[in-house]
């Protein structure tokens, strides 16, 4: 054979090899077709499967806290709040008691800071709850507090201020405190300018007074959803 038809009958044996694969394949049945796709997508780095792996089970499990759930904290400060009537204070609380979901899942611990502001309402205040943060996360956080009623004003009420606004010295106001404790009206033993500024403490204005360490409950206004990872 020459060795013209011998390049010839090697052209034609290779196009008939690539064309027998492929009408096998177009032939092949679902299920190979599928086997194929599987041997394929198995075939990626082990690296990537493996991280891939890791992502899908970081956050496997979903919890929800329902509308009208309490969540006990205390004010975040070591002095006490003044909150005048109609004022508005940024304010931020701590958590008191772990909230946990049904199986005992913590999902805001004990020590998380909630963030929001003191509002006025009528009779007082109530805080309103913006966000809490723990273990890094910021989540959003729609919770109000009960009223906390107003009162009058303690700095300009208490005995020392009534005093010291009488212009009353010490020995009258030690006579003074005696009258007081027989419940006298301290209006019977005063006149003028004494009875005015005793006057103005009884009618001192209406605050908020917050003490430190004050328990205050919020209650949620919204549905929140946690993802829980599965290393907390």
């Amino acid at each position: 054979m020459s060795a013209k038809h011998t390049a010839k009958f090697a052209i034609v044996s290779s196009i008939s090899m690539v064309l027998g694969l492929a009408v096998t394949s177009l032939m092949a049945s679902p299920s190979e077709a599928y086997s194929r796709y599987r041997s394929q997508f198995n075939s990626q780095p082990q690296a990537t499967q493996i991280r891939q792996k890791k992502i899908a089970q970081v956050f496997r499990s979903t919890y929800s806290l329902p509308v009208g759930q309490a969540i006990a904290t205390k004010i975040n400060r070591q002095d006490t709040l003044y909150i005048s009537k109609g004022e508005t204070v940024n304010a931020s609380l701590l958590v008191d008691q772990d909230i946990a979901s049904p199986n005992g899942t913590v999902l805001i611990p004990k020590g998380a800071i909630v963030e929001g502001q003191f509002v006025p309402v009528e009779g007082g205040s109530k805080f309103v709850a913006q966000k809490f943060t723990s273990r890094g996360a910021t989540v959003s956080l729609q919770a109000e507090s009960a009223l906390i009623n107003d009162t009058k004003d303690p700095r300009e009420t208490n005995a020392g201020a009534i005093l010291t606004d009488a212009g009353i010295g010490g020995a009258a106001g030690a006579v003074l405190g005696g009258v007081l404790r027989g419940n006298v009206q301290i209006l019977d033993v005063l006149g003028g300018a004494a009875a005015a500024a005793v006057i103005g403490n009884v009618t001192a204005p209406q605050v908020t007074v917050i003490e430190p360490n004050t328990s205050i409950n919020i209650v949620t206004k919204q549905n929140i959803t946690f993802a829980v990872r599965d290393d907390y």
